[in-house]
């Protein structure tokens, strides 16, 4: 505890030691970094020498003497006199000196926790040191472990070595190494006797082997002599092509070309062979945009012509079992077998290694299809494969106009490449444990194509059991190849206008706003807002398109849209089919119409009359704009729908802006569609 009379005496004592000292001589002055060394090392010392327990009590009686000097010095403030000012400023100057103990002590206390750290953080260091020597010492104990259990389970090499049967070993070992009467009691002697025999066996082997290899690389040097001469007489003959040229270009008779193309087509199998002779010699008759060309692996196909094999299974997908022979006696090696049924089905979608590319360019030339026939040997018929060549498709709907593996569905009728034209098909099919569901699947998979009938026709392949149905169709249809060539480009050039059509309606491009049927425009009030192509499925969801689903008897084949046409609250809903053989056919239009309720033609006449004055609409007349021409009739008679019906209801929300003569006629009280055929902007009744 400080009070006065310790710092009284504390000061005297200085004074008798300054005194008792006279003729010493002056300290020398530190400078600021030496005394603050100075003072650091002697708080150290004195925090290593001094109890932290009584410490501790001195700063609990320190801190008890500091309350008491506040309360002393708030109440000689309450009294205001010179006197107590006197004590206030003693008090003041023995806190002050409470404070010094106080930082004193915290002083200590710092350098106590701080050394405390450093003597922690060094044992941790040493407890760490000893962990990892244990965690060394444990791991290179494992290892001494493992090491002799591997010694316990170490097994010499010539237990692995297979050797040939004892009995034999007797039978064919000479008696300098068998010895007989020793080896048949003793097993270890018996051991190392074969052992030696395989040896013998082995080095002879091995001479053999090595006189083979000799013979070898002496018949390879007679092929490659041979081949070189064969190969300096290539260079010449070039020389010889080189020099005749001339002549080539003067008659207009390209021979090397030919002769290229015709090493190439002689390696085609029967079928293509004939496709490809009749289609360009078409070409180079009748249809100058129309180029054949053979691709493929030429090296394979020769191959497979040499050896007559016609499964093409390459190394990949056979893995069959191989036998060694060694010596007198038979080692087998057997490999993984694969499946067979696995390598049937393989084999039945595998097909030859050439193939035959048909181009058809557009009428303009900008835009080409691309037709690849390939023929399945072990099905033995003949799949296509359809490719745009420069030509971009933009946008969803327009999209499934182009798809390429249904541009070509129902170039003739019931022929849409789904299932094998083969009778044989279906028996081997179930050889292999598929149906034909999954068969098709199979081929899509390869990218092999669709076997459409046509396709057998055009390369001359007729079925057994068939083929008085394919003569009949033949008598009607007319299917020789000019025929089936100008099926195909007809497709071609109604599905290149067609795209445009749906990729106009989905961008908007059409001008929707005025009706100039008849050449007197007309302003439409309606509004399209979308255009999105449908699948099947959802067009058959719909239930206003069941009368023209059953009528068609359509399997999916079509074209499928739906259009959105609104004016007001009301909400036209369109759902259009397009056939595949457009412009053949007509588009056909199904209605739904949302407004005070929903209504279409099975039960509102209105409805069924504007189903029928669109689909009244021939595409064969309109084959570049049909779908816009039904699209703005379908506009028009939705606004003369409201505008005729909308009076009838309050309050009105839809105002007349087309003429017409009657808003209704008739019992059927059928409305205006038809605008007057005579240049006016009237309408009248169908």
């Amino acid at each position: 505890m400080v009070n006065k009379s310790d710092n009284s005496e504390r000061e005297v004592s200085d004074k008798k030691r300054r005194k008792t000292s006279p003729n010493d001589p002056s300290p020398t002055k530190l400078s600021k970094e030496d005394l603050y060394a100075h003072t650091i090392a002697f708080e150290e010392q004195e925090a290593a020498k001094r109890s932290p327990d009584k410490d501790a009590l001195l700063f609990h009686s320190t801190c008890d003497e500091l309350r008491k000097l506040f309360d002393e010095i708030a109440l000689l403030k309450k009294d205001d006199s010179e006197d107590a000012k006197t004590k206030v400023t003693e008090k003041r100057i023995e806190g002050s000196l409470a404070f010094v103990v106080l930082k004193k002590l915290n002083r200590l206390d710092k350098v106590r926790i701080r050394d405390g750290k450093d003597a922690l953080h060094k044992e941790k260091l040493r407890v760490d040191s000893n962990r990892l020597q244990l965690q060394n010492l444990l791991y290179e104990a494992e290892h001494l472990r493992k090491e002799v259990q591997r010694c316990y389970l170490f097994k010499s090499q010539d237990e692995e070595i297979e050797l040939v049967p004892v009995e034999e070993f007797y039978e064919n070992a000479p008696e300098t190494i068998s010895r007989p009467d020793k080896t048949k009691n003793d097993e270890h002697a018996r051991r190392i006797a074969r052992l030696e025999w395989e040896l013998q066996q082995r080095k002879e082997l091995d001479a053999l082997c090595k006189e083979l290899h000799a013979s070898k690389a002496k018949v390879a040097e007679e092929i490659v002599s041979k081949t070189e001469r064969l190969d300096s007489l290539a260079p010449r003959l070039k020389e010889l092509l080189v020099a005749t040229r001339p002549l080539q270009e003067a008659l207009d008779m390209p021979i090397e070309k030919g002769w290229e193309i015709q090493k190439t087509v002689r390696l085609l199998v029967q079928p293509l062979y004939m496709m490809y002779a009749n289609v360009t010699a078409y070409g180079e008759a009748c249809d100058q945009l129309l180029s054949t060309s053979v691709q493929g692996d030429e090296e394979e196909a020769r191959q497979a012509e040499i050896t007559g094999n016609l499964d093409f299974e390459s190394e990949d997908d056979a893995e069959t079992d191989r036998e060694t022979t060694r010596g007198s006696y038979n080692r087998r090696k057997s490999t993984k077998q694969q499946d067979p049924l696995k390598q049937k089905r393989k084999a039945l979608v595998k097909p030859h290694p050439l193939s035959v590319n048909v181009m058809i360019k557009s009428k303009d030339g900008k835009q080409s299809l691309a037709l690849t026939f390939q023929y399945l040997p072990n099905a033995g018929f003949v799949t296509v494969k359809c490719a745009l060549v420069d030509f971009e498709v933009t946008g969803v709907a327009a999209g499934d106009v182009m798809s390429q593996e249904n541009i070509l569905n129902e170039l003739f009728p019931d022929d849409n490449g789904e299932c094998s034209p083969n009778p044989k098909t279906k028996f081997q099919l179930q050889e292999v444990g598929i149906s034909m569901e999954k068969f098709i699947p199979m081929m899509r998979e390869k990218e092999l194509g669709k076997p459409y009938k046509w396709a057998q026709e055009l390369c001359g392949i007729e079925f057994a059991d068939s083929a008085e149905r394919f003569l009949v169709a033949s008598d009607k249809w007319q299917k020789t190849i000019p025929t089936i060539i100008k099926a195909i480009r007809t497709r071609w050039e109604a599905r290149l206008r067609l795209y445009q059509q749906i990729h106009e309606l989905e961008t908007g491009t059409v001008d929707t706003s005025i009706n100039t049927e008849h050449n007197s425009p007309i302003r439409i009030s309606s509004t399209l807002v979308q255009w999105t192509a449908l699948s099947f499925s959802e067009y058959v969801a719909a239930n206003v398109t069941t009368k023209f689903v059953e009528q068609r008897n359509s399997s999916g084949n079509d074209l499928y849209f739906r259009a959105i046409i609104t004016r007001g609250s009301a909400k036209l809903e369109c759902y259009i089919c397009v056939p595949c053989d457009f412009p053949d056919s007509t588009p056909l239009w199904s209605l739904s119409l949302n407004w005070n309720g929903k209504h279409s033609a099975t039960d509102n006449a209105a409805v069924r009359d504007m189903e029928y004055w669109i689909n009244s609409l021939q595409a064969p007349k309109y084959p570049k704009n049909i779908l816009s021409l039904q699209l703005k009739r379908t506009m028009s008679c939705l606004d003369i729908y409201l505008e005729t019906e909308g009076p009838l209801h309050t309050p009105a929300e839809f105002t007349q802006d087309k003429t017409y003569l009657k808003p209704f006629r008739g019992r059927a009280r059928s409305r205006p569609y038809r605008i007057v055929s005579n240049g006016s902007s009237v309408f009248t009744q169908i």
